[in-house]
C-alpha cells in the first residue's frame, strides 16, 4: 500500500502497472492493513497502553499543566537562563502551541485508542491530529496563578526549575483526584481534529461529558479519565504485567470509554 501511495504522490513517471490502482483492490488492501495494524487498539487496554499510552499521557499532562499553570505544559522543556523558566518572544510564560512529528501509524493508533477512528482509511500523506484545549470563560479557573518552582534533576542530570509537585494533578488518575483537584478541570474542553475534521470520542457522547450542543468537545475531566485507563505508570513494568496471561482480554475492552 505504501508503494502504491508513494507512486501516486510522485507523479506518472513512478507509476506501477494499472492493476495496482484498481479501486476495489486498493480498498481490500487498505482494510487488511487497517485491521492488522490497528484492530488491537480498539479491543485491548493492554494494546493501547503499550502502543500509544505514554504519548497520550504526555499530551494530557501538558493540558493539565496548562490549566494548573505548573510549567508541565511544556514550559519546562523550553528552559531559560540558568534553569529559570523560559519566556516566549512576546514575554509570555505559557505554552500556547506545541508541535510533535510522528508516523502515520502513530496517528491511527492514537485515534483508534480513543475510539475515534471507525470507518477510516490508512492515514494519507500530510495527515495530522490537532488536540485542542478550550476554556469556558464563564467558569472561574486556575490559569492565572503564579508558578511555584523548586529545583529538580533534569534528564541529563543538570539542575533545573520545576513546579512543586505536591499539590499538582500531573498524571494522577482521575479516580484518585480530590474534589478540589477535579474542580480545577471544570470549564475546560478538549477537541480532536483529524485532517481538520472534528472527531468524536464515544465516551464523550454521554450526558455531562461534553459541551452542551456539541459532542466533539469533550470535557477535560472526561478526556483525562478515558486516557488514564491506558496511560502506563511505569512503561517498562507494564510490558511484563501479562506475560502469563492470554494475549486477548477475557472481556471486551472497547476504546474511547
Amino acid at each position: 500500500m505504501d508503494t502504491v501511495n508513494a507512486t501516486l504522490a510522485h507523479g506518472p513517471k513512478t507509476r506501477l502497472p494499472s492493476a495496482f490502482y484498481d479501486a476495489r483492490g486498493r480498498d481490500i488492501i487498505d482494510k487488511i492493513g487497517m485491521e492488522e495494524w490497528f484492530a488491537g487498539y480498539k479491543e485491548s487496554e493492554e494494546y493501547r497502553k503499550l502502543g500509544v499510552g505514554a504519548l497520550v499521557g504526555d499530551i494530557v499532562t501538558r493540558m493539565v499543566g496548562s490549566v494548573e499553570a505548573s510549567g508541565n505544559d511544556g514550559l519546562l522543556e523550553v528552559g531559560g537562563v540558568d534553569g529559570d523558566l523560559g519566556k516566549g518572544r512576546g514575554g509570555g510564560s505559557r505554552t500556547k502551541f506545541a508541535m510533535s512529528g510522528c508516523h502515520d501509524t502513530t496517528l491511527a493508533a492514537m485515534l483508534s485508542s480513543l475510539g475515534a477512528f471507525e470507518g477510516e482509511k490508512w492515514p494519507s500523506y500530510t495527515s495530522h491530529i490537532a488536540v485542542e484545549l478550550f476554556k469556558d470563560e464563564s467558569v472561574s479557573g486556575q490559569s492565572t496563578k503564579t508558578i511555584e518552582t523548586a529545583s529538580r534533576q533534569g534528564f541529563l542530570g543538570s539542575s533545573r526549575k520545576a513546579a512543586k509537585s505536591s499539590s499538582l494533578i500531573m498524571r494522577k488518575p482521575t479516580q484518585d483526584l480530590t474534589p478540589e483537584e477535579k474542580a480545577k478541570l471544570q470549564g475546560y474542553f478538549v477537541r480532536l481534529r483529524y485532517n481538520d475534521r472534528p472527531m468524536t470520542i464515544p465516551g464523550c457522547r454521554l450526558p455531562g461529558k461534553h459541551l452542551e450542543g456539541d459532542e466533539s468537545f469533550c470535557t477535560l475531566e472526561a478526556f483525562k479519565a478515558i486516557a488514564d485507563k491506558f496511560t502506563p505508570r511505569i512503561w517498562t513494568e507494564a510490558c511484563a504485567e501479562r506475560l502469563d496471561r492470554p494475549a486477548f482480554p477475557p472481556k471486551p475492552e472497547p476504546a474511547g470509554f
